[in-house]
């Protein structure tokens, strides 16, 4: 005989918590972890002004999936050649829709290929408090280039690297290979692209921007904690409302199932956003009691 459902025996209720250990299929990277990542942008005349339109649309759909905003990812950029210039600093561009004005805006410097220049240039002058840099954010530098460098990169890039920055590099055409991986940090298989042509940058892009989250996320990935105090409310045989506190960190939706204690099926309710801590359950009467997990 079929009881109906109580407040002392409620339903066996699974509070699944789906959160950010990895990117969604629509590859944003969701997470709530802080990022300062500087651009280090080759503007050489090798380049030359057709490729630099592609460079444009490829850090366009790099800085695409990152949450922008000064308690989420700053992005800075200085462009280099046979001087650095800052373009922008980490702080000058709060929104993704100022950010991405900017890079359409990028002009073309040209020059000579001063790599060794230009990352000691972004140490002293781009990872710095004063322009955004933040304590308790990873701190990141991609450098993009097509050739070899004219003067030494071994002493910068090790200097970056010794003041925490994880250094990614990005070689095309005539990069030098050896070059780019004695400036990448460790492993090269993760920080280290080299391509034959600029039509192949974004061919890399998803690829590079899921290492670029996981950096971000940190060594692990980010701690996503279980939601708590699951209540139910307004209880009767043929419905009740589930109530929780959300948990810290990025939560892309909670999944709310009920299940007859007699070992029926798992009978699935319907899934809710972060922003909705609390649903309306409709039951098929059963015998049931209350719990609450969230996914590993």
């Amino acid at each position: 005989m079929k009881s109906r459902l109580s407040l002392a025996a409620a339903a066996l209720l699974a509070l699944l918590l789906f959160s950010s250990q990895a990117q969604s299929q629509d590859t944003q990277c969701k997470t709530s972890a802080k990022a300062d990542i500087v651009l280090l942008v080759d503007g050489s005349w090798s380049i030359g002004r057709l490729n630099f339109k592609t460079v444009r649309s490829f850090l366009i759909r790099m800085v695409s999936v990152f949450d922008i905003g000064p308690d989420r990812v700053q992005i800075g950029l200085t462009q280099y050649s046979g001087d650095p210039k800052t373009e922008w600093h980490l702080n000058a561009h709060p929104t993704m829709a100022s950010l991405l004005a900017a890079i359409t805006n990028l002009p073309y410097k040209g020059g000579n290929t001063m790599t060794g220049l230009a990352l000691r240039y972004i140490l002293q002058n781009n990872f710095k408090p004063e322009v955004g840099l933040r304590e308790d954010a990873r701190k990141i530098g991609v450098l993009l280039t097509d050739g070899k460098s004219q003067d030494d990169v071994i002493l910068p890039s090790q200097s970056l690297r010794d003041a925490g920055i994880e250094l990614y590099t990005i070689g095309v055409q005539n990069a030098d290979e050896s070059e780019l991986r004695a400036i990448a940090t460790d492993p090269d298989e993760i920080h280290m692209y080299n391509i034959k042509d600029f039509n192949y940058l974004l061919d890399i892009v998803d690829g590079l921007t899921d290492n670029l989250c996981n950096s971000i996320k940190g060594p692990g990935g980010e701690e996503v904690k279980a939601p708590t105090n699951l209540v139910t409310s307004e209880v009767t045989h043929r419905s009740f409302r589930a109530t929780w506190t959300a948990p810290s960190g990025h939560v892309d939706k909670y999944r709310v199932t009920y299940v007859d204690v007699t070992g029926g099926l798992t009978q699935e309710a319907q899934e809710v956003t972060l922003s909705i801590a609390k649903i309306l359950v409709t039951l098929i009467e059963f015998q049931t009691k209350s719990t609450i997990r969230r996914c590993p």
